[in-house]
């Protein structure tokens, strides 16, 4: 009968398995191989053996995403998910699919153990007690360096056949083709011929035409020649000055071992997921470079040296050649909602113009706003600017905050404080007596007596208080005084230079969109001000001005 009971017992406390699963493979190879759909099908035919089925909205798969990433998008629905939950067991085909790193891999075990989930891998010891947790543990440890071992054995396994003379195969430069090793031949890069001859125009457009890298991306596109592998048709400024600045191009020598992956310290774009971790690249030492004999592009050793010369003298100078200083450069903005930029090129004139026309070159422009003149702008603002700021009443009110606050010294500032704990510790000591009476230790009459003590503490101190404020409130404020000071920001204000008054623009504005050349719209953190000064606020501390 005692068996039968705890039996019973077993039966009705235990709850329905909800399973879920996590598959994950790192490389695109193995995500066009399909490998994620075998995972997928053995740990569905697992759950139908444990007698359950595994809901489609509880199946989370991340394709493609390398295990020493904890930045997942299904795992991080997984994690989400259990914490709301949603199910009580997760298949894994292995451990190893949760994450490569073993410390990650304790975090997320020890996450969703908290949660009361049951974790069954395929592939790994499922412990039930501490001697098997501790045995996967010492697996997992092992795993992780046994993975380590492996990819630096093999880093060495290539340098050693690199440094012997082979060439390994990888992305070859632009220009060249890799052909594999044959039973009779060495991996060996010879030259594209298509791709050699765009290298020779590139050359002889900007160093015997003097074109520009604007020039040379709009000839290609002309051209209908696109880059070898990328998401866009066209080429871009960066490939280009790569591409000038190689110098296998003209020596006859690649490298390999010239660069490592690292993580990057100011990426270009800052998106939540990543599936590559070390998406930048570092040189390395050139003693640690190993060359390789190829045929060479550019014979003319002249041509490239001119071409070297010519970008770097645009580096140095060309970005630093400016006849106008920008006041409202960086916050100023198109309607469309790209910025605008500064734009000199209409002789003495200067523009602040729609930068979509760069960032969409060679493509066709979409936004048709014409350029404002930069000087008019930059006046006009500054001085709607200036009567906003220098408003004599706005600065005496500010002068008189000022003045007030500094007319509260220590010694009040400290008597605040003491009368504000004072309260603070009445407020408790009522608590104290509110329990006590509640669990019985006081009788009715001793708690009125003593919450009529603590009620005239707490009058008292109040009062004080207030008295207090109220005394600092009307303290007197020299009247020769505040007029120094609102007579002195008037000055300051006047005589500003133009990177002082750049400071102010960006301390209080954050954007500037001018609308068709016409209306300027304002954006910035400015404290409120009284509605009859005769402009419009809209929004946020925002207000309109009309530039024409």
């Amino acid at each position: 009968m005692l068996s039968d009971s705890i039996t019973n017992d077993l039966v009705i406390s235990s709850q329905p398995l909800i399973p879920a699963l996590y598959c994950r493979v790192s490389t695109g190879r193995q995500e066009n191989e399909k490998t994620i759909d075998s995972q997928i099908d053995e740990i569905i035919t697992k759950a139908v053996g444990d007698g359950t089925e595994i809901r489609s909205d509880l199946r989370f798969v991340d394709n493609g995403w390398p295990g020493e990433l904890l930045a997942r998008p299904a795992l991080d629905q997984l994690r989400d998910a259990a914490t709301r939950g949603e199910f009580n067991a997760l298949y894994v085909y292995d451990l190893g699919r949760l994450s490569r790193s073993f410390l990650d891999q304790l975090i997320l075990l020890k996450e969703l153990q908290d949660l009361e989930i049951k974790i069954i891998s395929l592939h790994d010891i499922n412990a039930e007690n501490d001697e098997q947790v501790f045995a996967r543990n010492v697996m997992g440890l092992f795993h992780d360096f046994e993975r380590k071992k492996i990819a630096e054995r093999m880093r060495r396994g290539k340098l050693f056949k690199a440094r012997s003379g082979t060439l390994i195969n990888g992305q070859s430069l632009y220009g060249f083709n890799y052909i594999k090793k044959t039973d009779t031949e060495p991996a060996r890069c010879e030259i594209n011929k298509e791709e050699a001859r765009v290298i020779r125009m590139i050359f002889d457009w900007v160093g015997k035409e003097g074109a520009s890298t604007r020039e040379v991306i709009k000839r290609l596109y002309d051209l209908g020649i696109s880059p070898r592998k990328g998401k866009t048709t066209f080429w871009t400024h960066g490939p280009i000055v790569r591409l000038l600045r190689e110098e296998s191009y003209v020596s006859g020598y690649i490298y390999y071992n010239k660069s490592e992956a690292v993580v990057a310290k100011k990426p270009l774009k800052n998106i939540k997921y990543k599936k590559i971790k070390r998406g930048s690249r570092r040189m390395r030492p050139r003693e640690d470079w190993i060359p390789f004999q190829v045929p060479k592009i550019i014979e003319d050793r002249n041509l490239f040296d001119k071409v070297q010369r010519l970008i770097e003298y645009n580096k140095n100078f060309a970005s630093k050649k400016r006849k106008y200083d920008y006041l409202l450069s960086g916050i100023a903005f198109c309607e469309c909602g790209a910025k605008r930029v500064g734009d000199g090129i209409d002789k003495d004139n200067f523009y602040y113009r729609c930068a979509e026309r760069l960032y969409r070159f060679p493509l066709e422009k979409k936004c048709h706003s014409k350029g404002i003149n930069a000087a008019v702008l930059d006046k006009v603002f500054w001085n709607e600017l200036l009567k906003f700021i220098n408003n004599p009443s706005l600065i005496r009110q500010a002068a008189e905050n000022w003045l007030r606050e500094s007319g509260d010294n220590d010694k009040d500032r400290l008597e605040k404080q003491e009368l504000t704990e004072f309260i603070a510790r009445v407020d408790d000591e009522e608590q104290r007596y509110a329990k006590a009476y509640g669990a019985g230790a006081l009788d009715f009459e001793k708690f009125k007596e003593l919450m009529r003590g603590t009620k005239r503490k707490k009058d008292g101190y109040q009062q004080q208080l207030d008295n207090l404020n109220n005394k600092i409130a009307n303290q007197g404020i020299d009247s020769i005084q505040l007029d120094e000071v609102v007579e002195e920001a008037g000055r300051v204000f006047q005589s500003l230079e133009l990177q002082d008054k750049k400071q102010i623009v960006r301390d209080i504005i954050t954007k500037v969109i001018v609308k068709g050349g016409l209306e300027v719209e304002v954006r910035g953190r400015i404290p409120l001000f009284p509605s009859n000064m005769g402009y419009e606020l809209k929004g946020w501390n925002s207000w309109v001005a009309k530039c024409w």
